[in-house]
């Protein structure tokens, strides 16, 4: 018996087994949504927006993005506080992810991104 038959059963098989996996790759996986983490009555939970055009909101009110570093870092009070980053639907992806990452490094407490639900 020559090689041939083994490698032809061979690749049939994996040739059959990529093709019943392709189902389970491309299914389109909806994204799990986890509690928010509690605060302690003493924290505070603090509502960050970022619109185009550097435009910073805190809790509904407009801020200069220098001042939401103090506010958020820490140096205005040493209470624990969570932060909810809502950023604008006109803004790229990029623009979210490099703020998301600064607000991460410049809060004491957790920061959890919020995006509205699909339509």
């Amino acid at each position: 018996m020559t090689l041939a038959l083994p490698s032809l059963v061979g690749l049939t098989v994996v040739v059959a087994g990529a093709v019943a996996a392709v189902p389970a790759v491309v299914v389109e996986r909806v994204p799990r949504q986890r509690p928010l983490p509690a605060v302690s009555a003493a924290g505070e939970t603090l509502r960050v927006v970022q619109a185009p055009g550097e435009r910073w909101y805190l809790n509904g009110t407009p801020i200069a993005r220098a001042s939401l570093a103090e506010r958020l870092g820490g140096r205005l009070g040493g209470r624990p506080r969570q932060v909810r980053f809502l950023p604008s639907a006109a803004l790229p992806i990029a623009t979210v992810s490099d703020s998301l990452r600064w607000l991460r490094r410049s809060t004491v407490g957790p920061v959890s991104l919020e995006l509205p639900p699909p339509p």
